[in-house]
């Protein structure tokens, strides 16, 4: 068995008070419990969860100070009592654990958290292969069980709308994107995206409407929330689904009316990635995983703009949120 040498400290970016700049710290090398594993870590990107998380807006189960970074990629250097479904040396995807996350030298997670990845998958590539590349995934999975033929999705214009548009067109499935700037028009027509609508055009709902009937649109992934949610869920035909899947807006699911929930029978749920994961997912099921990381290469592809040592993290996080549009960041934590 390959045997790896481990620190007794290492060095992390921690979170300390909400809403300010990470600090850079060295922690000890924590003694692994039942389940758990030691990864060290080779990349992890900055996604808008982590922005959500680093404000004090998302529900990770950390108490501060703690290591930020909900997901990345690395090497399995050490195993915790009881674990077998994981060997020494695996190259993994992983999303981070209580106090641990991806933005250190090293992280502490289950043996459940983790989904092993193919030689030929970079770390770069791996770091996203959860938080978008699963979502993505499982909501094709719930649009086909809800038996919809086309979706409608906001904030289109996002790496997790690329992907979305880029995996359910390649499947079958019909998207009306929704952005709100011209740029994201063109970003999206450049994947292919067939439907894309401007919600600040003067039109956009009658052209919502006329195009989801035409479409019959029963699916809605929302990522904004707010007023939103309810203005487009009253475009789309009856028995219709929203599934609310972010908090961009910063505002409560308003504009639901009366008349959709209880004449049309419409609904809005709740869709998040750690309590909507069904039979069919990487972490559990084989045949998920093996197309999880054939797609990674291709349609579930991230790609960054920047990627920064874990020195340079506060620089690179200030980039990402004047530029998100453009393309993730990347924290490289051992460079």
């Amino acid at each position: 068995m390959e045997e790896f040498t481990i620190p007794k400290t290492f060095k992390a970016a921690q979170l300390v008070e909400y809403g300010k700049d990470l600090k850079i710290v060295e922690i000890e090398t924590p003694q692994l419990q039942e389940g758990q594993i030691l990864i060290k870590v080779e990349a992890a990107p900055v996604n808008p969860s982590d922005l959500l998380l680093n404000g004090g807006n998302y529900p990770a189960g950390k108490v501060l100070p703690a290591i930020p970074g909900i997901e990345g990629s690395g090497i399995v250097v050490q195993l915790g009592p009881n674990v077998d479904n994981v060997k020494l040396g695996t190259k993994v995807a992983f999303t981070s654990h209580q106090n641990y996350g991806s933005y250190s030298q090293y992280t502490v997670t289950t043996n459940k958290q983790v989904i092993p990845l193919n030689d030929d998958i970079s770390f770069e590539l791996g770091a996203s292969s959860i938080v978008n590349p699963v979502t993505v995934l499982l909501m094709l999975v719930e649009t086909q069980e809800q038996g919809a033929k086309a979706v409608v999705h906001t904030a289109a214009g996002s790496a997790l709308g690329r992907m979305l548009v880029r995996y359910f067109q390649d499947s079958g499935i019909d998207v009306i994107n929704v952005v709100r700037k011209p740029e994201q028009v063109d970003l999206l027509k450049k994947e292919g995206a067939k439907y894309v609508l401007n919600q600040t055009s003067e039109t956009f709902f009658q052209d919502l409407n006329a195009l989801a009937t035409q479409l019959n649109a029963t699916v809605f992934f929302d990522a904004i929330g707010g007023s939103l949610t309810g203005q487009i869920l009253s475009q789309l035909p009856n028995k219709s689904t929203a599934f609310v899947y972010g908090l961009l807006s910063g505002q409560p699911i308003s504009d639901v009316t009366a008349n959709d929930l209880l004449f049309k029978s419409k609904t809005v749920k709740g869709f998040w990635l750690s309590t909507s994961l069904h039979k069919y997912n990487p972490y559990a099921d084989v045949n998920a995983r093996k197309k999880l990381n054939e797609l990674l290469k291709t349609t579930l592809k991230t790609e960054y703009a920047n990627q920064y040592p874990l020195d340079q993290i506060n620089e690179g996080i200030e980039f990402y949120k004047a530029n998100q549009t453009q393309r993730k960041i990347l924290i490289r934590p051992n460079q």
